[in-house]
């Protein structure tokens, strides 16, 4: 199928609207030729709504096994926009009733805070469809999200541009902004929306709050650390549980590069136990025992990566008693020096804001990362203690960020190097043909069917088995950087909106208890 670009849909018109039941299914499928040779089906981008809806019916009634490699694939997107559309429905549904005079029941005064009609129609919604409380008010503030300043984003669902999860990330990433800080970030976000996931996506409206509005992410941040907790233990059955930590992204990033690096440390000696099981092992090791972690040793091993082994934990545990961490945040020039305020990025979190960044840098080793000022591009890394390839290594993660694969979370600084065309074939070991792939994905190009190319403008086009092609564009580093950037738009017309004299808030509901259960 002919690859589109969601950027260039208005989302009031991003699939067509639903067409005549009989036209639908009477259709004989075929509009016309994509480029990549197979045959587009009407119903390949219909719109979500009845029609759609008893179409894929009749497949499910007929059965599947006569379908196309390529249309099974996109009978299984017919119905998550089928999904979408549902969902924005159940939502509208709830968003309305808490607008009813029936919900606007009187209350004492005592209780008028806590007993909203919000409040009643989700658990009202909660209890008809077997849900927590929790749930049913989520539902309800997502469909007053979309009959309100998030209504492109109710729109998107409806037509099943994005999905519920991705919709929620939105408004739960928006719960509690201004309102034209929120426009902004809709704005900013529901472009690329499709083809993140949830947890991207959730990513990208933390990003664009800190790039819209840095000052106000100050705030923000500062209001946010005071609501740091560790939640009480959460069964999970087989004799297991889990624990949610809320704390600063920097000292998040920080605990887990310290149990990750110990425990490849051990990986590395050894020890026979995963990387995960080790993460797990030490994390507990290092809160139940900290004198044994935080001694120095005189075995004679000496004090710099010293382990010591706890036979009482499964497997014995390896406790570092020193460990550098090494934690990467690329910061603009014009940040350091204190003459712009723009975001910076935290690798394994995304942008921070600029006062973080400054102080950040004050205590830390600066290395030299030099970005075209025109884009945000990196163009050259100047580290001395590595070898050249290293050098260039650097330079492609702090390019990629992330693997290249479309929705794909990896980690740059936890991918592989991958030579676009094969070196085998002629590719050179160059910033041009390399590209970040997380292990798993470099086994899905080199093993696995799929192929990937770079085109002229930078972009990366991936072919699967099936015939389908998906264009990948990763983003600047930086993009406050890219004087071409809708940021800078953006950030125009939120300070004409910000001249306004009120600065009212998108909050619908109060804030999470301090014992929210982890998200496992």
């Amino acid at each position: 199928m002919t690859e589109r670009d969601p950027s260039t849909l208005p989302w009031d018109e991003a699939w067509p609207e639903p067409c005549a039941e009989s036209a639908l299914l009477a259709a004989s499928g075929r509009d016309d030729a994509a480029d990549d040779g197979h045959p587009r089906l009407v119903w390949h981008e219909a719109a979500p709504g009845g029609d759609l809806a008893q179409l894929v019916a009749s497949f499910e009634r007929e059965g599947i096994s006569e379908l196309s490699d390529y249309d099974l694939v996109e009978l299984a997107a017919a119905a998550g926009r089928l999904a979408s559309w549902a969902h924005h429905v159940a939502a509208s549904a709830a968003g309305e009733l808490a607008r009813r005079p029936v919900m606007d029941t009187a209350t004492p005064s005592e209780f008028s805070a806590s007993l909203t009609p919000a409040r009643l129609a989700g658990e009202e919604v909660a209890m008809r469809l077997g849900v927590s409380s929790r749930a049913g008010e989520r539902l309800v503030r997502e469909g007053t999200s979309f009959a309100a300043h998030l209504h492109a984003t109710g729109q998107a669902l409806r037509t099943g541009r994005i999905d519920a999860t991705k919709a929620r990330a939105i408004v739960d990433g928006l719960d509690g902004v201004p309102v034209e800080l929120a426009l902004g970030v809709q704005d900013m976000v529901l472009p690329r929306a499709p083809q993140r996931t949830p947890r991207q996506l959730a990513a990208d409206v933390r990003a664009a709050l800190v790039e819209l509005d840095p000052p106000e992410a100050v705030a923000r941040r500062e209001a946010a650390q005071s609501r740091r907790h560790v939640t009480k233990p959460v069964p999970l059955g087989d004799g297991m549980a889990g624990l949610w930590l809320r704390t600063g992204a920097v000292e998040a990033t920080a605990l887990y590069a310290s149990i990750d690096e110990a425990a490849r440390r051990a990986r590395a000696r050894g020890d026979s136990r995963t990387l995960d099981q080790l993460r797990a092992d030490l994390l507990v090791e290092r809160g139940l025992h900290p004198v044994r972690c935080g001694a120095q040793q005189t075995d004679g091993t000496g004090p710099e990566g010293a382990q010591v082994e706890l036979p009482h934990t499964p497997g014995g545990s390896l406790c570092p008693t020193t460990t550098r961490i090494d934690v990467r945040v690329l910061v603009p020039l014009s940040t350091l020096l204190g003459t712009r305020d723009e975001a910076a990025l935290l690798e394994g979190y995304g942008p921070i804001d600029p006062e973080l960044a400054r102080c950040l840098a004050r205590a830390g080793t600066w290395r030299r990362l030099v970005t075209d000022p025109a884009s945000g591009a990196v163009l050259d890394v100047g580290r001395t203690r590595y070898a050249p390839p290293a050098e260039i290594a650097e330079h492609v993660r702090s390019r990629d960020l992330e693997c290249v694969r479309p929705t794909c979370e990896t980690s740059a600084w936890r991918s592989e190097l991958d030579h676009v065309v094969p070196f085998a074939d002629g590719g050179p070991t160059a910033v041009s043909n390399l590209a970040s792939l997380s292990k798993g994905c470099h086994q899905l190009k080199t093993h696995g069917g799929f192929s990937l190319a770079r085109e002229g403008d930078g972009a990366l086009r991936w072919s699967t088995p099936t015939g389908h092609s998906f264009v990948h564009r990763p983003p600047p580093a930086l993009r406050a950087l890219d004087a071409e950037n809708p940021v800078h738009r953006a950030r125009e017309d939120l300070e004409h909106l910000a001249r306004a004299p009120a600065r009212p808030v998108a909050r619908s509901h109060a804030e999470p208890e301090g014992d929210e259960p982890p998200p496992f």
